[in-house]
């Protein structure tokens, strides 16, 4: 067992953020409940020192009175993990502080407590730090299923899904990563297939554990009929194309097949692309678009620039 001052002196080894942050202070009285629930201490903060109060139990067992039954070392490293990871989701936060009002559910810190004590890499701390981050931030934006397939995730996994997260685009409610770069070389695809592989990622490698994940499906096409002027929009946070079909062209529909992102991709991603050190990137997504326009030379595709909502500057990058 370990004593409560070894208990104090470790956690506040790891506070230098949380205790100054004043969304962070407010979580932890969450954070308080959650540690007396499973094991019985009050955990609360104090001019900025962690101050532990571990209730001592006596217990009568054959005769013998056990004494001063406190954290394991098990249970002290959760706590330390927890921290750890709180103290990412602070600095994400550190220009919300005074917005942020921490209302979560006491269901979801219980699972996020348990799933983040048993991740004590620092890559995947900061992953869970914005977890925490965007759920304080906005509550409801990652679901206990979401949750679970991020607890399964190595640090890999979680790299390789950060990486592809800046070639996201979206139509309408659909998100997804056009494939043009992933598929195998060939005369419509000698751009987009050449930066792929500068990137280092393969889909194999990249796009199969994804898709066992369950962050990304290939289950479904992304197609448009032009009847009635429709037009197709493909955005992300910086650009959007429309794609229109000539009004004399015998062509009115485009298919592609992109990797679709799950619901529990989808908001992953928004975490993700909410955070301080997302950057979107345009390089991939515009050289796809490109072969696209070659392979459909009947429609009109142009690019412009976001400027607002529903405010856009042309920007004719194809």
């Amino acid at each position: 067992m370990i004593d409560q001052n070894t208990i104090i002196e470790i956690i506040n080894k790891g506070l230098p953020i949380l205790a100054s942050s004043p969304v962070l202070k407010k979580l932890i009285g969450t954070v308080g409940g959650i540690v007396k629930t499973l094991y019985t201490p009050t955990l609360t903060l104090k001019n900025g020192k962690a101050e532990v109060d571990v209730e001592i139990y006596r217990k009568q067992q054959e005769g013998k009175l056990l004494e001063n039954q406190t954290f394991t070392l098990y249970e002290l490293t959760k706590l330390k993990n927890f921290v750890s990871s709180a103290g990412f989701a602070a600095m994400e936060l550190k220009e919300d502080n005074e917005q942020v009002d921490p209302k979560i559910e006491f269901d979801w810190i219980m699972r996020f407590f348990d799933a983040v004590g048993n991740i004590s890499n620092e890559e995947l701390q900061r992953l869970w730090g914005k977890v925490l981050a965007g759920e304080m931030k906005q509550s409801g934006t990652c679901s206990l299923r979401t949750m679970d397939i991020i607890r399964n995730l190595s640090q890999k996994e979680a790299e390789i899904f950060n990486k592809l997260s800046r070639y996201v685009l979206q139509s309408g409610d659909c998100y997804f990563i056009l494939n043009n770069g992933f598929c195998e070389k060939s005369e419509d695809n000698v751009e987009s297939y050449n930066y792929i592989l500068k990137t280092g990622l393969k889909y194999s490698d990249s796009v199969i554990p994804m898709i066992e994940c369950g962050l990304l499906s290939v289950d479904n096409a992304l197609a448009t009929d032009f009847e009635s002027d429709n037009v197709l929009s493909i955005q992300n946070q910086e650009m959007v194309c429309f794609v229109i079909a000539d009004s004399d062209s015998r062509l009115n529909s485009i298919s592609i097949e992109p990797y679709f992102l799950t619901k529990s991709g989808i908001e992953l991603y928004n975490i993700i692309q909410g955070m301080s050190d997302y950057h979107v990137n345009n390089d991939y997504p515009i050289l796809c678009l490109r072969e696209l326009k070659k392979q459909y030379p009947n429609l009109t595709f142009s690019t412009h620039r976001i400027i607002g909502e529903n405010d856009f500057a042309p920007n004719d990058l194809l």
